[in-house]
């Protein structure tokens, strides 16, 4: 039965839905974070008052809000005390005016009133809603550079954009002007572009956002990507708000946004005229110029058309780029802006070029796992001529063509021409082999790669082909129609069937918008314009007839494929579709076979109460980083580590801190005496909380920005230094003594007697009985554990055996893998009844067991198989067996791919012979 709300708790939540909606992040007093647009509930006042909402701005209090109930009508009494909570604040507390906090506010969740109190006589006025950081700002006079950032809403973001966001203006308050979001293909890059550009122009001082694009294609789809973008405070669109403009004309450059290429942006600079080449042209031959080794560097000279300070933000689109080699003085000349680099390929010239400060890496893998994009298959063709190339026989007629003019000659070869592979469509075009590849993959469409669906010729799944240049695309063009002509009537392919996009088409834009929409376009063939950011989501298959030696470009070329499609508008395209569970690569070179090329680049006064380290956090967290603070918090930093670090019992504390947050309690203590050696605390001298202390602020923020971190390190400070009336819940994965350890064997081995026949899982062992234990029988045994003792988890009782064993019979758990495995369990209570003589993991040992399944007799497993299984494997091996109707509840993906492999019965018998080999005693 829910508990019922007292009319307070009503109100309370009308009230905090009023402050979220306002922009305000509702947080307890225990868990303010510096630099953030915060209502901190039951905040201390002076005279031991608590304010039911404080208010703060840039570290400073600038507001109070009293709630109650709704019954109550707000009235002189209410007033009276929020404006004595006003003008008695903590002396602790930063402030925007002097002795008191300037707005006050009233609301009990139907009402809200408000009170401007810098005019003690001035009447309240009642509020449609509660104002925003911005609008309180603005009523005070007050100046912030981010401060008026309200609370990001998570609706209607992914989760990768909703950090990578957060990070990126956590990061722009503390200084950090160039970062990195690393995030997959098809997961949001423009979008994440979109919301950052809007939130700075809208509650900073930034006046103008330069967006770089490494192609003009992407330039165009990014303008109306901004143009359209509508997460904003009114739902207008932004080109309605700030005038957005792609750089083609000098004046261009006076917009709020301008989007443009480094080679637009560079002529613009210094005067030049901006190319008159078509723009597909110019992305070829930026292409072709990235592939070459050696690039000369731009040098900028002295008369610069455009002032340094000129953009507050440059973001970077697809920054894998090598731009920061040829054009790296045209970025570094922007002294003044902040830069965000969007990729989903990051080099280490880019890492180095951010610094290392990277906002959000999002991964492809972890793109698939959260549905966001479909994982791809490879499926290869080999040619005798691709592989080993080919001869040229005397007597041969052969056609010469100038790659210059496009003359054609005919001419008889007199003596034999061998070729090499990599001489195919380059010196050499062999019409045959190019024939030969197509007819292969027209001939698996429908018998290997999508067996299931009706054969449709004129719906092929859209397929975009990577040709190796212009001319080689119009090869494979005329060999498309060749091989697919004779399945359709006429022998010919209808119209639109295949088209080339390449900067020799009339209307590259408008072909790609046909590519996504049009039933009638199957089969695109391209050399770059379709390789990066292009966004097609019905495209089914990738094609190489091209080889690749960067990674970076082939993981975007073949990432082409990887978007996520709605059944419904697949069908629309492709109407002999089912879904789209996957893409594939078609592999017809070897791309897949060989490894890319990563591109490089180039003391505190007697007397006075000491705070304890609770206190001093909280008071730190409010910007009072007093020289006093700074040092009681290196010292105490530095006791907590001393206490940890090398011991036997509790150093695994230690260990989890950092791990868990990346850094060590010594590292903070560490930061704070390096400051003081070098003279930085007295250059940056501290006032009070209210002025900025940034740079005393970043020699903790790892800590003070982290509340996990802070919560941990107090656990760790009152387990075995200060005596607390809190639970000490905090001591569950402690070491312990010997005679501990024995006594909680001891205990935990009785409950495995008393409930050997009651347990599933318990009995099964106990009696040696031939049965797997499954999944479902282990979560049983891990519930009913915990119930008996928080302390029995697979982790704590493995620590405990090791902590007794004289013999070197348990194996130290590798805390690098799974150490919450469940399969743990099994080991343990095998252990424990005295089944196997040594204690240990499953896990130890996987990879050969899993080879031993697969080379069982009698049968052979294809690749795909392997794959399937080793799948499998991966959750047995951690969390037991698993029936083939729990395969397709925890991955349905897998489940249909095994399916479709091995038929359901024989899948089923797989997973039962896999567990076995797995999960026996090892």
């Amino acid at each position: 039965m829910m508990p019922i709300e007292t009319p307070e708790q009503k109100a309370r939540k009308k009230i905090d839905k009023q402050l979220n909606d306002a922009g305000w992040d509702i947080v307890p007093r225990d868990e303010y974070v510096p630099k953030n647009a915060q209502a901190v509930e039951e905040m201390l006042m002076q005279g031991n008052k608590e304010s039911d909402y404080l208010l703060f701005v840039d570290d400073k209090a600038i507001a109070v809000v009293e709630a109650k109930r709704e019954e109550n009508s707000l009235g002189d009494d209410v007033a009276d005390q929020a404006e004595f909570y006003a003008t008695h604040p903590q002396n602790w507390y930063g402030l925007w005016l002097d002795g008191f906090i300037p707005l006050v506010y009233m609301a009990n969740g139907k009402k809200i009133y408000f009170k401007d109190m810098r005019d003690a006589n001035s009447d309240y006025v009642e509020l449609n809603g509660m104002h925003s950081p911005k609008q309180m700002l603005k009523i005070i006079n007050g100046q912030s550079e981010y401060g008026a950032l309200p609370r990001l809403e998570r609706r209607g973001l992914r989760d990768c954009q909703y950090r990578a966001e957060l990070k990126f203006e956590e990061h722009l308050k503390y200084g950090k002007k160039r970062n990195l979001a690393i995030l997959a293909t098809g997961s949001g890059k423009t979008y994440l572009a979109c919301l950052a550009s809007y939130r700075l122009l809208n509650y900073t001082p930034a006046r103008r956002i330069l967006f770089l694009v490494d192609r003009n294609n992407l330039a165009r789809q990014t303008e109306a990507e901004f143009s359209q973008f509508d997460r904003t405070e009114g739902q207008q669109e932004m080109s309605s708000l700030y005038r957005i403009s792609r750089l083609r004309k000098p004046a261009d450059i006076k917009s709020e946004i301008v989007i443009s290429t480094i080679q637009k942006l560079f002529a613009v600079m210094t005067g030049q005229s901006i190319s008159e080449m078509s723009e597909d042209a110019e992305d070829e031959r930026t292409t072709e110029e990235e592939e070459k080794k050696a690039q000369e560097t731009i040098v900028l000279g002295d008369d610069i058309q455009v002032p340094p300070d000129y953009f507050d933000l440059i973001i970077v689109d697809e920054c894998h780029r090598s731009i920061y080699g040829k054009w790296k003085a045209v970025l570094d000349y922007f002294t003044g802006a902040t830069v965000l680099g969007l990729t989903a390929t990051p080099t280490p010239e880019a890492f180095a070029f951010f610094d290392m400060n990277i906002v959000e890496n999002y991964t492809y893998d972890q793109s698939v796992v959260d549905g966001v994009n479909v994982p791809f298959r490879v499926y290869r063709i080999k040619t005798q001529v691709t592989e080993h190339g080919g001869a040229i026989k005397e007597g041969t007629t052969v056609t010469e063509t100038s790659r210059k003019t496009g003359e054609k000659t005919t001419k008889t070869v007199h003596h034999r021409e061998d070729y090499s592979e990599s001489d195919l469509d380059r010196s050499i075009v062999n019409e045959d082999q190019i024939r030969e590849v197509l007819t292969a993959y027209r001939n698996a469409i429908y018998t290997e790669l999508y067996p299931d669906r009706e054969e449709r010729w004129e719906y092929v799944p859209k397929t975009l082909i990577f040709a190796k240049d212009d001319r080689h695309a119009s090869e494979i063009l005329e060999g498309v129609r060749d091989v697919f002509g004779p399945l359709f009537e006429g022998g010919e392919v209808p119209d639109n069937f295949v088209q080339k996009i390449t900067y020799s088409s009339d209307d590259s834009n408008g072909l790609i918008r046909d590519l996504r929409i049009e039933k009638d376009f199957r089969i695109a063939i391209t050399v770059t314009l379709v390789a990066t950011g292009t966004d097609v989501k019905p495209l089914e298959v990738v094609l190489f007839m091209k080889d690749v030696n960067s990674d970076v470009l082939y993981t975007q070329m073949k990432g082409r494929g990887c978007r996520v499609v709605k059944e419904d508008r697949l069908r629309e395209v492709t109407p002999n579709a089912i879904t789209k569970d996957c893409y594939y690569i078609v592999d017809a070179i070897g791309v897949t076979e060989h490894d890319k090329v990563i591109p490089h680049p180039a003391t505190g006064q007697g007397g006075k109460k000491i705070l304890t380290l609770e206190q001093l956090l909280e008071h730190l967290a409010h910007n009072e980083l007093s020289d006093e603070n700074l040092v009681l918090l290196r010292d105490y930093c530095a006791t907590i580590n001393m206490r940890y670090e090398g011991n036997r019992l509790f150093g695994h504390h230690l260990d989890y801190f950092i791990n868990s947050y990346g850094f060590a309690p010594k590292t903070i203590a560490a930061n704070i005496q390096t400051a003081i050696d070098n003279g930085l605390l007295d250059v940056c001298q501290y006032i009070d909380p209210s002025h900025n202390n940034t740079e005393r602020m970043n020699l903790i923020y790892q800590l003070i920005g982290n509340i996990d971190a802070r919560k941990k390190l107090l656990e760790m400070q009152r387990g075995y230094v200060l005596n607390t009336d809190e639970d000490p819940d905090e001591l569950i994965y402690a070491g312990f003594s010997q005679e501990t350890a024995k006594k909680f064997i001891d205990n935990f081995e009785h409950y495995l007697t008393e409930n050997k026949d009651s347990i599933e899982a318990l009995r099964i062992i106990y009696n040696s009985e031939d049965t797997l234990i499954t999944h479902t029988m282990l979560t049983e045994l891990q519930e009913r554990l915990l119930a008996e003792s928080r302390q029995y988890t697979p982790y704590n009782i493995w620590k405990n055996y090791k902590v007794i064993d004289d013999e070197g019979n348990v194996d130290e758990l590798d805390t690098k893998t799974n150490v919450h495995a469940l399969t743990h369990l099994i080991q343990i209570v095998r252990y424990a009844y005295g089944k196997n003589r040594k204690l240990t993991s499953l896990i130890t040992g996987y990879a050969k067991r899993f080879a031993l399944y697969c080379g069982q007799a009698q049968r052979v497993l294809t690749a795909d198989q392997v794959e399937i299984m080793r799948q499998v494997a991966e959750f047995v091996i951690n969390d037991g067996a698993i029936t083939l109707m729990e395969l397709n509840e925890i991955d349905t993906d897998l489940w249909r791919r095994g399916v479709t492999s091995f038929g359901a019965p024989t899948l089923a018998t797989e997973m039962q012979t896999l567990s076995n080999f797995l999960l026996k005693a090892a």
